[in-house]
This record gives C-alpha cells, structure tokens and sequence, in this order.
C-alpha cells in the first residue's frame, strides 16, 4: 500500500465505517452524505486491498483487517487531536475523548460510580476505559500511552511521573461475626494462628496491601498462614463471613460489607502504613486540557473520602 495517499480524514473515515458498521451511519456521523461515504469506502478499499466491511446476513461486519487498522489509528488520531487542541478550552459537553485509566481495584469500588455517574451527566460523549495497573509496568503504561491515569496505592511510585494524592484509609482485619476464636479483639498471636483470605495477583504474587502485610510480618520474624487466594479484594468479604478465614481490607471496603454480611471490623494487632491512593500521570499530560479536567474531576469525586 501507497501511505501517501492515505490522510487523516481517511483514516477517521475508516474508523467511522467500523466503529458503525453502516455506510449512512458513517455518513452521518462525518457529516458527508452516503455517496461520498460509499466512494469513499472504495477508495479505502482499493488502498488497504481488503475489503473492510462485509454485507452478511445481519449486516455490514468489518473484516479482521479492518477492525486492525481501526484499532492501531485509533491512538494515532487521538495524539493528532490532542496536539491541535493542545491549550485549547477543554469543552466537556462537546468532547468526544477516551480516557484510559489504570485503576486498582478499591478505586473502581469506592470511586469509579461517582466519576463515571458525573462524566455521563456533563460529558455524555466522553468515553472511558479503566484496566487494573500492572504494578512492574506503571511508568511504561504511561509513557507508552496504555493508560492516561493510574489512580492506585503504589508504595514505591516509579521516579519522574506527576502525582498527588486523593485519600487515604486504614487498614482493618475482617473476620466472620460467628468466628470460633475471635470475638471483638484480634491478637497478633490470633492473626498469624488464623488462615487469610488473600488477594492474589496472578498465580503466585500478591497486590500491594498483601506485600505490605507480609513484609511487616517479616520484620516481626512472622509469618501468617494463608487459607484461600483470591482473584478480588472485594470476594474476601463473602468468602470470610462464611468461613473461619480473616481478611486485611481497606478500612472503607471493610465497613461497607459489614453493613450487608455478618463480619466483624477489627483492628490490625501489627503496625501497618496507612493506604495513600493516589493519582498518577506522565508529563506530558501535565498542560493536557482534557487530562487536567479529567484530574479535576478525580478530586472532586474523592473529596468526600479524603479526609482520614
């Protein structure tokens, strides 16, 4: 293929064609009328040598080919937006932008209903999509344009990135309000005796709270027994109302199920750090109008929990 024919009113044509499926629709959408869509379309064609969309039976379906481009020009255009808008007024009732935001879990429990509900309300067009960080690759993700945000509690923040923080929370142990052992107070001897309910990361390592408790247990010449590993935080509460098994949760999350299983909410016998959940991002989205919004926003859904 000849990229020099190709332009970025073609590619955000070829992107419309996929994203809708539908020639008119496409049409619509880039504000041409259908013939000029369709001519367009067979220029694509011609260009890519594939077909791109399929007439089927359920209608017009992108090919493999197509559905590859779209995907790969996508981040393409969006650089090309943000670099023509760059320190232009972000205008969130007409923005079509698409944050990607590397959340850890608590953060999409005890944050991501209220920002998600307050960007439907003033930003409708506003896309988001919010993975777990991958811990080791945080400064990659977003140098690399993976994710446009991490909002996680890192104990060890990659060194050059901007951040701040958010909120901070306590941590709590839970335990079942039947325990056979345990009944208002917990002992460092009954936490290290009981097994725990841990959150796993993968098959082998554990998240940041679990390190964190596993390393002050170190320190102590300790090690605690661990029951069940588990693929979420927020599974501990069910699996340890039902069972024998304690947890170490935020304190938030903690006092949150307390009110919907019968658990006990009890403090941590061992000296462990406060939970510092913060936001951070690359540099080059420090001037970003639609990333300070978006950073704006973050803090005003997380105002209400800032305080300790």
């Amino acid at each position: 293929m000849d990229h020099r024919h190709l332009d970025v009113y073609l590619l955000r044509c070829l992107q419309a064609l996929v994203s809708e499926a539908h020639v008119t629709r496409a049409a619509e959408r880039m504000g041409i009328g259908q013939p000029a869509m369709s001519a367009t379309l067979a220029r694509l064609r011609v260009l890519f040598a594939d077909p791109l969309l399929v007439r089927t039976q359920k209608g017009m379906v992108a090919t493999p080919r197509a559905q590859e481009v779209a995907d790969q020009v996508q981040h393409a255009l969006e650089l090309i937006d943000q670099a023509l808008t760059e320190g232009a007024p972000f205008d969130p009732a007409r923005a079509r932008a698409h944050f990607r935001i590397a959340a850890s879990e608590s953060v999409g429990f005890l944050l991501m209903p209220a920002l998600i509900a307050r960007l439907r309300a003033c930003a409708p067009a506003v896309q988001v999509s919010v993975h777990p960080p991958e811990l080791p690759r945080v400064r990659q993700e977003l140098e690399e344009g993976e994710a446009d945000l991490v909002v996680a509690f890192l104990r060890n923040a990659p060194q050059g990135l901007r951040s701040t923080s958010l909120m901070q929370q306590k941590l709590c142990v839970i335990a079942a309000q039947d325990h056979p052992d345990i009944r208002g107070t917990l002992s460092l001897a009954q936490y290290v005796g009981s097994p725990h309910a841990m959150y796993a990361l993968g098959r082998t390592g554990g998240s940041t709270i679990e390190t964190l408790v596993d390393e002050t247990l170190s320190r102590a010449g300790m090690v605690r027994a661990i029951g069940a590993r588990l693929p979420s935080t927020l599974s501990s509460p069910a699996v340890v109302a039902g069972s024998d098994l304690l947890a170490t949760i935020p304190e938030r999350i903690a006092r949150h199920f307390a009110q919907q299983l019968a658990l006990q909410v009890l403090a941590p016998p061992l000296p462990l750090d406060d939970v510092h959940t913060s936001m951070f991002w690359h540099e080059r989205m420090q001037n970003n109008p639609a990333h300070r919004w978006l950073r704006q926003q973050f803090k005003q859904v997380a105002a209400p929990l800032a305080a300790p």
